[in-house]
């Protein structure tokens, strides 16, 4: 970890630096984190750590457990099931939503993230194609206009992205991953609100299959 120099709450910088290091893998599922250590190594104060860990507890990628510490949170394949059982239900409420309100500006914006995602696959940034590929969901549902759905979304959803190194994983083709995405756009586009919840549906299914074949690979990954 790097010495913060601080722009924002010390504690929000802290969980920054945190959650940057579980997504490269610099802390890994299950490691235990120590407040002491970590304020050391951040050179800022215990309260700030105490407070980042409650942030990231909240954010689903810490746990705490009795008597034992903090630790970086370890998914199962049961974690992953659920997570992405939860996905297909409110993607495909949302794609339902959408195809049924059918507002330009919305079609315009869900575009335009196809589009950035697109690009990514071009390039075969595969780093590129995880980011957008998570910012088109996340713009799916953030367009529906509810609220608690796409809280839902962000509280769930990037942690499997966060806790798991899939980029070399699930992008080994970038503009496979990118093609399943236009389908998907154009049923909303059409106002087929069946159609674009089943082919949103189907995605979070496929990709269910891939994370779990690789989780199923990781040390510990039936434990608890």
């Amino acid at each position: 970890m790097r010495p913060l120099r601080a722009r924002k709450p010390l504690a929000e910088e802290a969980a920054d630096q945190i959650r940057q290091d579980i997504l490269a893998g610099r802390l890994g599922q299950g490691e235990r984190l120590v407040e002491l250590r970590v304020a050391t190594a951040l050179n800022i104060s215990r309260g700030p750590v105490r407070e980042a860990f409650k942030l990231l507890r909240a954010e689903g990628l810490l746990q705490e457990e009795p008597n034992r510490g903090t630790y970086v949170v370890r998914l199962s394949h049961d974690d992953v099931r659920e997570i992405y059982d939860l996905r297909a239900a409110i993607e495909s409420r949302a794609a339902k939503l959408l195809a049924r309100a059918g507002r330009p500006a919305d079609l315009a914006e869900l575009g335009r993230a196809l589009d950035e995602l697109e690009r990514a696959a071009g390039r075969r940034d595969v780093t590129a194609v995880s980011q957008t590929d998570l910012a088109f969901h996340e713009t799916l549902c953030r367009l529906t206009g509810n609220g608690r759905l796409h809280a839902v979304f962000m509280r769930h959803v990037p942690v499997v992205r966060t806790l798991i190194r899939l980029d070399e994983h699930l992008y080994s083709s970038p503009e496979e991953i990118a093609g399943e995405h236009r389908p998907m756009l154009e049923a909303i586009k059409a106002r087929d609100p069946e159609l674009a919840a089943a082919r949103f549906e189907a995605h979070v299914e496929h990709a269910f299959g891939l994370v779990a074949e690789y989780i199923d690979h990781l040390p510990g990954a039936h434990d608890g």
